[in-house]
C-alpha cells in the first residue's frame, strides 16, 4: 500500500487582483482590531 503524496492545496486567494489582496488584508486587520477593542471593552468597562 503506497501512500499518495499529498496534493498541494491551491491557495484560493492567489488569483486575486492586487487591489483585492490589499482590501482583504485591510479587512483582516480591521476585524482583528475590532475584536481586540471589543475584548478590552468587555474586560475594563
Amino acid at each position: 500500500m503506497r501512500l499518495e503524496p499529498k496534493k498541494q492545496e491551491l491557495d484560493p486567494f492567489e488569483n486575486l487582483s492586487p487591489l483585492q489582496k490589499k482590501s482583504r488584508k485591510a479587512a483582516i486587520v480591521v476585524a482583528f482590531i475590532g475584536t481586540f477593542v471589543w475584548v478590552v471593552k468587555i474586560l475594563f468597562f
